[in-house]
Protein backbone atom coordinates (compact mmCIF):
# COMPACT_ATOMS: atom_id res chain seq x y z
CA UNK A 1 0.00 0.00 0.00
CA UNK A 2 1.27 3.42 -0.84
CA UNK A 3 0.85 6.33 1.53
CA UNK A 4 -0.14 8.67 -1.17
CA UNK A 5 -4.00 7.99 -1.30
CA UNK A 6 -5.12 5.64 1.43
CA UNK A 7 -8.61 3.87 1.32
CA UNK A 8 -8.38 2.46 4.71
CA UNK A 9 -10.26 4.14 7.83
CA UNK A 10 -7.63 6.76 9.12
CA UNK A 11 -7.79 7.56 13.08
CA UNK A 12 -6.44 10.20 14.98
CA UNK A 13 -4.86 9.20 18.61
CA UNK A 14 -4.67 11.45 21.26
CA UNK A 15 -1.88 10.72 24.34
CA UNK A 16 -1.89 13.89 26.98
CA UNK A 17 1.12 13.43 28.88
CA UNK A 18 4.54 15.08 29.32
CA UNK A 19 6.20 15.54 25.63
CA UNK A 20 8.03 12.10 24.42
CA UNK A 21 11.57 12.79 23.78
CA UNK A 22 13.09 11.41 20.25
CA UNK A 23 14.37 8.15 21.48
CA UNK A 24 11.25 7.89 23.78
CA UNK A 25 9.05 8.50 20.87
CA UNK A 26 11.11 5.85 18.59
CA UNK A 27 10.53 3.52 21.27
CA UNK A 28 6.86 3.94 21.52
CA UNK A 29 6.40 3.84 17.87
CA UNK A 30 8.24 0.09 17.63
CA UNK A 31 6.05 -1.00 20.59
CA UNK A 32 2.72 0.22 18.76
CA UNK A 33 4.16 -1.15 15.66
CA UNK A 34 4.75 -4.54 17.04
CA UNK A 35 1.32 -4.94 18.46
CA UNK A 36 -0.09 -3.80 15.81
CA UNK A 37 1.65 -6.64 13.45
CA UNK A 38 0.25 -9.07 16.10
CA UNK A 39 -3.02 -7.70 15.78
CA UNK A 40 -3.46 -7.32 11.88
CA UNK A 41 -5.07 -10.49 10.29
CA UNK A 42 -6.94 -11.35 7.41
CA UNK A 43 -10.01 -9.77 9.31
CA UNK A 44 -8.60 -6.83 11.04
CA UNK A 45 -6.00 -4.42 9.99
CA UNK A 46 -4.00 -1.91 12.05
CA UNK A 47 -0.80 0.25 11.01
CA UNK A 48 0.58 3.40 12.67
CA UNK A 49 1.59 5.98 9.65
CA UNK A 50 3.08 8.40 12.36
CA UNK A 51 3.37 9.82 16.12
CA UNK A 52 3.96 13.62 16.57
CA UNK A 53 4.26 15.37 19.29
CA UNK A 54 3.05 19.32 20.62
CA UNK A 55 5.78 20.01 23.22
CA UNK A 56 3.97 23.14 24.29
CA UNK A 57 0.48 20.97 25.10
CA UNK A 58 1.93 17.97 26.38
CA UNK A 59 -0.13 16.43 24.02
CA UNK A 60 1.22 13.37 21.16
CA UNK A 61 -0.72 12.21 18.55
CA UNK A 62 -0.50 9.03 16.01
CA UNK A 63 -2.38 8.63 12.59
CA UNK A 64 -3.65 5.44 12.40
CA UNK A 65 -4.95 3.19 9.52
CA UNK A 66 -7.49 0.63 10.91
CA UNK A 67 -10.33 -1.55 9.91
CA UNK A 68 -12.01 -0.52 13.38
CA UNK A 69 -11.34 2.18 15.77
CA UNK A 70 -12.02 -0.63 18.96
CA UNK A 71 -8.60 -2.29 16.91
CA UNK A 72 -6.49 0.79 17.45
CA UNK A 73 -7.35 1.16 20.85
CA UNK A 74 -6.61 -1.94 21.43
CA UNK A 75 -3.15 -1.48 19.81
CA UNK A 76 -2.15 1.32 22.06
CA UNK A 77 -3.32 0.07 24.68
CA UNK A 78 -1.17 -3.61 24.43
CA UNK A 79 1.33 -1.00 23.69
CA UNK A 80 1.27 0.66 26.98
CA UNK A 81 -0.09 3.76 25.50
CA UNK A 82 -3.38 3.28 26.24
CA UNK A 83 -4.73 6.09 24.52
CA UNK A 84 -7.12 8.65 25.82
CA UNK A 85 -8.99 9.58 22.70
CA UNK A 86 -9.48 7.83 19.49
CA UNK A 87 -11.27 9.68 16.41
CA UNK A 88 -12.40 8.74 13.35
CA UNK A 89 -10.90 11.22 10.48
CA UNK A 90 -12.40 11.54 7.22
CA UNK A 91 -8.72 10.22 5.21
CA UNK A 92 -5.62 11.12 4.85
CA UNK A 93 -2.92 12.08 2.39
CA UNK A 94 0.31 11.30 3.39
CA UNK A 95 3.67 13.25 1.96
CA UNK A 96 5.09 11.92 -1.46
CA UNK A 97 8.37 9.63 -0.76
CA UNK A 98 11.53 10.94 -1.50
CA UNK A 99 14.03 8.55 -3.46
CA UNK A 100 17.61 9.29 -3.24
Amino acid sequence: MSVGELSSPCYLVEWYRPVLCGAQMGCAAAKIEACAATRSTRDSYVRLLGIVALPADEVVFGIFLADRETDVAEVCRQAGMAAQRVTAALGFRGLPTVSN
